[in-house]
């Protein structure tokens, strides 16, 4: 595995890990599907708090438009990997 691999297997389960504990699931079963659909506390409250994780862990921010497409765990790394952060 190269270095650029384990880095971004890290910050993947740093993503898992961060929705998680926010809304109370197991991190081993959040997937790229995951959404408010499946995740109970996945609410626009839970949303704004997942926003604010995700900017102080990654030293990122997001705009309006991105945090509207926040549907899924799958959309979320991709506006990651859009800013550069590779998950």
């Amino acid at each position: 595995m190269t270095e650029i691999d384990s880095v971004t297997k890290e910050r993947a389960a740093k993503l898992a890990l961060t929705i998680g504990r926010l809304f109370g699931v197991d991190p081993a079963t959040i997937d790229d599907r995951s959404s408010s659909d499946s995740i109970e506390k996945w609410d626009s409250l839970g949303t704004v708090n997942l926003v604010s994780e995700l900017e102080t862990e990654f030293g990122i921010e997001f705009d309006l438009l991105e945090i509207a497409e926040f549907k899924n765990v799958g959309t979320v790394k991709q506006i990651l990997r859009n800013k550069g952060v590779s998950v």
